[in-house]
């Protein structure tokens, strides 16, 4: 199975004056959707945005709206932010002591499921129950730690991503596999060469006021990437 390109966009990396209007940008510049960080200042050392800014954002724009819950105890707040709007829900593995059960009630709540995975942390929950990579829509590999700016790509990065490639081939599933951290013209060439396919960029995107520019040019240099190489996990254009 081919798995199309995206690119979402990160508000975090916005400014928080006229996030309405970012936000619209990205979506005219063809972002596939927003990606949306929430930290609670315990999980990691950062406070970011509130459940409402869900439904801020709903009233102007019409691409999906992710909530990534970099938080502890995401369980108790599933319901919030499905009933405030959102169109996926990710949670980082270590957060969820029982993430099956986590994600079975996402889904069961009518939304789409993810799942983050930090540089330290391995697949061994994915592997230990396997019916997960069947629920879920994104798997994320971070490839920096929620809630720090200015940190390296990780170098595990790439060789995650090879290895969830192979995951979901061996397990005949469906799910996009993402990176999250660092994302930009430096890191884009080898993510995407390593199987990647759904981008989560901040800065490269937000950087200034060329917003839409800068989503183009990061749209034109996966196409360059996969244009020049043979890429093992072969995906169609853009959606």
């Amino acid at each position: 199975m081919e798995f199309p390109i995206k690119i979402s966009s990160s508000l975090l990396s916005a400014d928080f004056g006229n996030l309405t209007y970012e936000a619209m940008q990205a979506e005219k510049g063809g972002g596939c959707d927003i990606h949306l960080d929430i930290m609670d200042g315990h999980y990691c050392h950062n406070f970011s945005f509130g459940i409402d800014i869900i439904p801020a954002l709903k009233k102007h724009i019409k691409i999906p709206l992710i909530a990534h819950l970099e938080i502890d105890n995401p369980d108790i707040f599933i319901d919030d932010f499905v009933l405030a709007g959102s169109d996926m829900i990710v949670v980082q593995e270590d957060t969820c002591p029982h993430l099956p059960i986590t994600i079975a009630t996402v889904k069961k709540r009518g939304i789409k499921a993810g799942i983050g995975i930090n540089p330290d942390r391995g697949f061994e929950k994915l592997e230990a129950n396997p019916e997960i990579l069947e629920q879920i829509d994104l798997l994320i590999i971070m490839a920096v730690y929620p809630g720090f700016g200015g940190q390296p790509f990780s170098p595990v990065t790439i060789p995650k991503i090879e290895k969830a490639c192979r995951m979901r081939k061996h397990r005949n599933v469906h799910f996009d596999i993402g990176v999250d951290g660092a994302v930009g013209p430096h890191t884009i060439p080898e993510i995407v060469k390593a199987g990647a396919n759904y981008l989560i960029a901040g800065s490269s995107i937000f950087n200034d006021d060329n917003i839409i520019d800068n989503i183009k040019t990061l749209k034109d240099l996966v196409k360059k990437t996969l244009a020049e190489t043979t890429v093992k996990n072969p995906r169609k254009d853009f959606v």
